[in-house]
């Protein structure tokens, strides 16, 4: 009898061992393709990455005056690396782009090129994490937004008379509508471009992990295993990022768009934002068969005559 107790003991024991190593392995695993991620082009590979693209946008660079920045980030005690990049027409009128997770700056200039030759002077930065700006993790707009904000202050006070926009792209939209929050105390961005957005990180995680289709591995599991390392690692929580509840109180313009066919980002999420925006300057764009942010890709012009009937519309009223 003694033996048999002994017996199921040991077992219990060894099954909660296993248990709890699986749910550390699993915890990190959510949190190494998420928080802990690193930026996909290596930063000793982006010059010649971007240089052989077959657009050529670093030669299509050349074509504007531009200025290479270190914008101090008080709020997280690090530099955020900026290209200011200045339109050849005159103005003082600024779009700032954010990019996504695992994302490099030079991957929106093509969309800079874009507000560059409409009239509009070009941010592009390296969010948290990327390239030479600080950060151990992404935080899907936690801290990012700091960052932000603090760009956003740059440009006001470079230009002061000037309209700036901010337009964030999956991640970088999370970022933005993060920052709407905070924006309401000093008001440096005027509107917001919002492209394919999670409402909150916990709904982006479980995409995430739906994609991986996993044999045997319940998502919600994963999920909270996930949001237990990420507390224990980076000192925050999936409940802590909620740009739906961030939009409550803003009185900016801000218009989001989303392809009906995302499945990194669900198109609900941009309809529960918008639902949660309080005022009347706000539009919503449900694209049918784009999927995540390529809606660029995939409407060519149509895509920026929609924002800039938006900016007429809400930011420049007649």
């Amino acid at each position: 009898m003694k033996n048999k107790k002994k017996i199921a003991i040991i077992s219990i024991s060894i099954i909660t061992i296993l248990f709890l190593i699986v749910s550390y392995v699993v915890g990190y695993l959510v949190y190494d393709g998420s928080v802990g991620s690193e930026q996909s082009i290596k930063n000793e590979d982006v010059l010649e990455v971007f240089s052989n693209r077959e657009d050529k946008p670093l030669d299509k660079l050349k074509n504007y005056e531009y200025e290479d920045l270190f914008i101090k980030s008080p709020k997280n005690g690090y530099d955020v690396e900026t290209k200011l990049i200045k339109s050849n027409i005159k103005t003082e009128n600024t779009i700032i782009l954010v990019h996504g997770i695992e994302s490099y700056y030079y991957e929106y200039l093509e969309k800079a090129f874009e507000y560059l030759e409409k009239g509009y002077n070009v941010i592009i930065y390296n969010q948290r994490h990327t390239g030479n700006t600080g950060g151990d993790d992404y935080t899907f707009g936690l801290y990012e937004k700091f960052d932000l904000d603090s760009v956003a202050k740059f440009v006001k006070e470079r230009y002061p008379k000037g309209k700036l926009g901010a337009h964030g792209h999956s991640m970088g939209a999370g970022t933005v509508l993060m920052h709407s929050e905070i924006n309401e105390k000093n008001k440096y961005v005027d509107f917001y471009i919002v492209d394919s957005p999670y409402h909150e990180m916990a709904d982006a995680i479980r995409l995430g992990i739906e994609a991986e289709n996993i044999p045997f591995l319940p998502i919600s599991y994963a999920k909270f295993m996930g949001n237990l390392y990420t507390k224990m690692k980076s000192g925050f929580s999936y409940e802590d990022v909620k740009p739906y509840e961030a939009v409550r109180n803003i009185t900016v313009p801000m218009f989001l768009i989303h392809g009906k066919e995302d499945k990194v980002c669900a198109p609900e999420s941009s309809q529960i934002i918008y639902d949660n925006i309080p005022h009347n300057k706000k539009e919503l764009w449900l694209i049918d068969g784009v999927q995540h942010v390529n809606g660029y890709d995939i409407l060519g012009d149509e895509y920026f005559n929609r924002i800039y009937s938006f900016i007429d519309k809400y930011v420049f009223e007649k």
